[in-house]
């Protein structure tokens, strides 16, 4: 088998171009490049919307992931305070009880001396 020669190459080439150029019709062409035109825009507004989110995230002053540290130190900080207002309700509730058992000694007592005298 013989090489091609470089005239029958292009021959070939050119065929094939204009058997695409039959298939492919001057409006689905255009079609194709709005399409493109159309996603090529589409990305750019995404790659904008995505450095928008990129900065409200990543602000080292107001971003996102600061404002959860900060959150998260004052839960640290926090915390040990909280387990000691849930000692002090513990510590009022027992009290609430001692007194009511108080203050129904104290009224059984007076209701003694005043009918059982």
């Amino acid at each position: 088998m013989a090489k091609p020669t470089q005239s029958e190459i292009l021959n070939e080439v050119l065929f094939e171009l204009q058997e695409i150029k039959k298939g492919l019709p001057n409006g689905q062409i255009a079609l194709i490049q709005k399409s493109l035109e159309d996603l090529e825009e589409g990305q750019k507004s995404l790659r904008g919307e995505i450095r928008t989110v990129q900065k409200r995230l990543f602000n080292p002053d107001s971003g996102v992931i600061v404002e959860v540290n900060k959150n998260t130190d004052f839960m640290k900080e926090t915390q040990p305070s909280l387990k000691e207002l849930e000692k002090v309700v513990s510590w009022k509730g027992n009290v609430t009880k001692a007194l009511w058992v108080v203050y129904s000694a104290i009224i059984g007592v007076i209701i003694k001396l005043l009918f059982w005298n």
